[in-house]
C-alpha cells in the first residue's frame, strides 16, 4: 500500500465503498486521497459527513483541472461552522506544506 496525500475527483454517479454501504454522490465531487492500493484510492470527501477510510476506484476518479486548482487553493475548510484549515495544493493535487494551516496558527 503507498501513501499519498492528495486531492482528486470522483466523478459523479460512480461508488465510493464504506462499511456503511455505497456512499458515492450524484456530481463530481472532490477527495482528499490518503493510500493506494492496485485497485483503490482510499481517503474521504473534502466535505460531507466526514466519513474515513472511503474506496474509490481509480477508474473513477480523475486529477484536478487547473481551474479546479485555483479554485481549492487558499479555500478554507471547517468543523462544525469553525474555519479549521487552508488548502495549498500543487498542480497535481499534492498538498503542499505551509508554515500555518490552521487559523488558530495565523495568531
Amino acid at each position: 500500500m503507498t501513501e499519498l496525500n492528495k486531492y482528486m475527483v470522483l466523478l459523479g454517479g460512480r461508488p465510493a465503498k464504506h462499511k456503511l454501504g455505497d456512499i458515492g454522490r450524484k456530481e463530481d465531487d472532490f477527495i482528499r486521497v490518503f493510500r493506494e492500493d492496485e485497485e483503490y484510492f482510499i481517503g474521504n470527501f473534502t466535505e460531507g459527513f466526514g466519513f474515513i477510510d472511503v474506496k474509490y476506484k481509480k477508474v473513477d476518479c480523475r486529477n484536478l483541472t487547473v481551474e479546479e486548482v485555483d479554485k481549492l487553493n487558499g479555500k478554507w475548510f471547517g468543523v462544525n461552522g469553525d474555519p479549521h484549515y487552508q488548502i495549498s495544493i500543487d498542480y497535481d493535487g499534492n498538498l503542499v506544506e505551509r508554515k500555518f494551516d490552521r487559523l488558530d496558527q495565523w495568531g
